[in-house]
């Protein structure tokens, strides 16, 4: 008999599943609404609030101090504090969004730690979303307050689907 030499094969090289992809694009996506949502609320100040309450059909030429009487009168102390409780709520939308972001640019290689995390911030960043939403809003923080809500359902979803997790136990292999 002839002696055949047998090489080793390598194993193939795993590949990474679509569904990875698109799962931490729309996690970047709903994370990039929730950021840029948090920024114009926490940095809308005093205009944001005086054009929503304009909105609701106060006239333009409200004084400051007309803006204070209409607080206090609401139970909210002074006008200041109005605006630090929508600034607030910027930051908060802010940081859900930052941390989503982060989470969902590390979850590519779909280990379960940043999946977890990514459905922690998602649930976060859809809870300050639906408060913002709740509340007195512009068109466009509604708009970008959906988009967070919708895409966060979606990234919880994407990134807990089968081939994600096989992709994730192959790698750790």
């Amino acid at each position: 008999m002839s002696a055949i030499p047998v090489t080793p094969t390598a194993p193939a090289p795993v590949r990474r599943p679509g569904m990875l992809v698109a799962a931490v694009g729309v996690v970047v996506v709903t994370a990039l609404a929730a950021i840029v949502n948090g920024i114009l609320i926490a940095t809308g100040g005093k205009e944001l609030v005086r054009d929503l309450l304009v909105q609701a059909g106060m006239p333009e030429s409200v004084t400051e101090a007309d803006l204070d009487a209409f607080a206090q009168l609401a139970g909210e102390g002074s006008f200041d504090e109005i605006i630090s409780t929508f600034t607030t709520r910027g930051y908060l939308a802010l940081g859900a969004g930052a941390a989503m972001l982060i989470f969902g640019l590390l979850m590519m290689k779909a280990a379960t730690w940043t999946r977890v995390l990514v459905t922690i911030s998602a649930v976060f960043a859809m809870i300050f979303s639906l408060v913002i939403l709740g509340d007195e809003t512009t068109t466009t923080m509604a708009g970008l307050a959906m988009l967070a809500i919708l895409g966060a359902i979606v990234s919880i979803i994407f990134t807990w689907l089968p081939p994600i997790g096989r992709y994730g136990k192959a790698l750790k292999a």
